[in-house]
């Protein structure tokens, strides 16, 4: 009889063996391209790199230089072109430089945020004042960075299509990475409600206080394949800082040569801001008093139902149930969608304080627009 173990690892052996056939069928296909069609993409790259070259040159060395950050699996290729780019400092006259860091698809044996921060502290130790531009997990990186230190030389800074709530693609990267036995510690800090995130939301803004702050991302959109599809509106808003929205996908940072970017990288000077989405989203943790870590739990403990007293099936998410952090909490995020103040939810716990706990979203919504918070369980 065939074991347990003997049949996943066959499954896992058979996953990988597509994946080679499917990486063998793409290198085929580009091997058949043509040679003319060789040149000119080679003769591209080469242009393009000889003017990164001359974008990276110090030419305004009293001016305060605007750094970029880059995303998950991103690169200089987030940005504008290096030609849009010197055109940006010539008319800025302020260089741009670019802050590069381990990301990626392949491999997958990349860095958590927490490490990646010890890297641009070092970087940044050679500028007295920094303006930074950010855009999806770079954004992170950034509050990571000023979260550890206060003492810090930049001014202003610019939040593209940032996930400061989360991505729910980062799911579909974890799966992915877990294919080869390497994962992808990078993507499970990005699941709402994991370690990583949760520490650094429930310092409600502080991190950001005293400077000088806009975060922008795409508007909702209503129809199919539109806006932003890996960062909803609802995980990149910030409730502590100004935010505004622009039609537009993830991409954001191949729009900053636009004048709502130039306008507050000029001047600080900010555009039309942007209410919080409608679809509120609340982060739960459960501790009991007494004790240092939080709760695990489950699916089946929990119940959530309507100002009409109808359950609700599933308007909910736990997080996580591999570690998300480099300074892992312990315990379980409860992540509740589109909150309503009718809305009740019911947890049955068995954490030797009481059975049952009833919270109306009513209550907590009342709480200073807090979207991360931490409720500890009396005896009783």
């Amino acid at each position: 009889m065939v074991g347990m173990e003997e049949i996943i690892n066959e499954h896992c052996v058979m996953k990988r063996i597509l994946i080679r056939l499917l990486l063998s069928l793409c290198v085929v296909a580009l091997v058949s391209c043509s040679a003319k069609t060789s040149r000119l993409v080679s003769s591209g790259l080469w242009e393009n790199w000889e003017a990164y070259d001359q974008l990276v040159q110090v030419d305004y060395p009293d001016a305060v230089p605007i750094i970029l950050i880059h995303g998950w699996n991103g690169g200089e290729f987030s940005w504008p072109g290096p030609h849009a780019l010197i055109a940006m400092e010539t008319q800025l006259h302020r260089d741009i430089f670019f802050f590069n860091y381990r990301t990626g698809v392949i491999a997958n044996r990349y860095p958590p945020i927490e490490l990646l921060e010890e890297q641009l502290t070092t970087y940044l130790k050679q500028y007295s004042q920094v303006d930074i531009v950010a855009h999806s997990m770079g954004g992170l990186l950034l509050r990571q960075y000023l979260s550890e230190h206060n003492d810090n030389p930049v001014r202003r800074i610019l939040l593209l299509s940032t996930p400061n709530f989360g991505s729910n693609i980062a799911g579909l990267l974890v799966d992915i990475g877990d294919i080869g036995y390497t994962g992808n510690i990078q993507a499970s800090e990005l699941l709402p409600g994991s370690d990583f995130l949760w520490q650094l939301n429930s310092l409600e803004g502080v991190e950001l206080q005293g400077k000088s702050v806009l975060n922008v991302y795409a508007r909702a959109q209503h129809e199919l394949l539109k806006g932003d599809l890996v960062v909803p509106a609802s995980h990149a808003w910030l409730p502590w800082v100004p935010n505004a929205e622009v039609n537009g996908d993830h991409h954001l940072g191949r729009r900053i040569t636009e004048a709502w970017a130039m306008d507050f990288l000029t001047s600080g000077q900010l555009p039309t801001l942007a209410p919080a989405p409608s679809g509120r989203e609340l982060w739960l943790r459960f501790q009991p008093a007494g004790r240092s870590e939080p709760l695990k739990i489950t699916q089946p403990s929990i119940r959530r139902f309507d100002q009409a007293h109808v359950f609700k099936d599933k308007p909910f998410g736990l997080c996580c149930e591999n570690r998300s952090g480099l300074h892992p909490l312990g315990g379980t995020s409860l992540i509740l969608k589109d909150v309503v103040p009718g809305d009740v939810v019911r947890l049955f716990l068995r954490n030797g304080t009481r059975g049952a706990l009833e919270l109306h979203m009513g209550n907590l919504l009342k709480k200073d627009n807090r979207p991360v918070q931490l409720i500890v369980l009396h005896p009783g």
